[in-house]
């Protein structure tokens, strides 16, 4: 009987930390394709990887200016340039040449909306898509968006089965 009593108490303590630490964490946001014919505006391009000839990791967003000052990419500031203040062809073309450098094969380009939170649009990512074939798969990118006190903070790496093959095909010096 005290133990029952004592789960029904912890039950509501458990679903306040479960809340609260959700809004701690912000608001995923879920991007939706988009076709590239209808982007238009001017723009501000980052471009995030494409650090060596056989690199996978590399994206291209297009956002827009105003909305610039609430994305912050959480990768080291040295692997992303921004040119600011594009209109849409040019940030377009400049996205497409972008993720297609490197030796790897780039079939397509996946674009998609990223909306703010508020039915807004704060800009488009655009992804090089690869042969089913490829080392990394056909999307080895995970880009996800946080929403959190108006500040929308992009995550981009590896997809983890992605990291991990390409680990045992190229484990590091002296390692097993």
């Amino acid at each position: 009987m005290k133990r029952a009593r004592l789960l029904w108490l912890l039950f509501p303590l458990f679903v306040i930390l479960a809340t609260l630490t959700g809004c701690a964490m912000g608001t995923q946001l879920q991007t939706v394709t988009a076709d590239p014919k209808t982007i238009t505006g001017t723009y501000d391009l980052y471009t995030y990887g494409c650090r060596y000839p056989d690199d996978l990791e590399h994206a291209a967003f297009l956002i827009v200016p105003e909305k610039a000052g609430m994305v912050e990419l959480y990768v080291p500031a040295t692997s992303y340039k921004i040119k600011r203040g594009l209109p849409a062809d040019k940030a377009l073309a400049e996205a497409d040449a972008f993720v297609r450098c490197g030796i790897h094969t780039v079939t397509e380009l996946r674009v998609h909306r990223i909306p703010d939170g508020s039915n807004g649009t704060i800009g488009y990512e655009i992804l090089p898509r690869y042969p089913y074939y490829d080392d990394g798969g056909t999307d080895p990118l995970l880009v996800s968006y946080t929403l959190k006190d108006g500040q929308v903070t992009v995550y981009i790496r590896l997809f983890p089965d992605v990291e991990r093959r390409l680990n045992l095909q190229f484990p590091a010096a002296g390692g097993q």
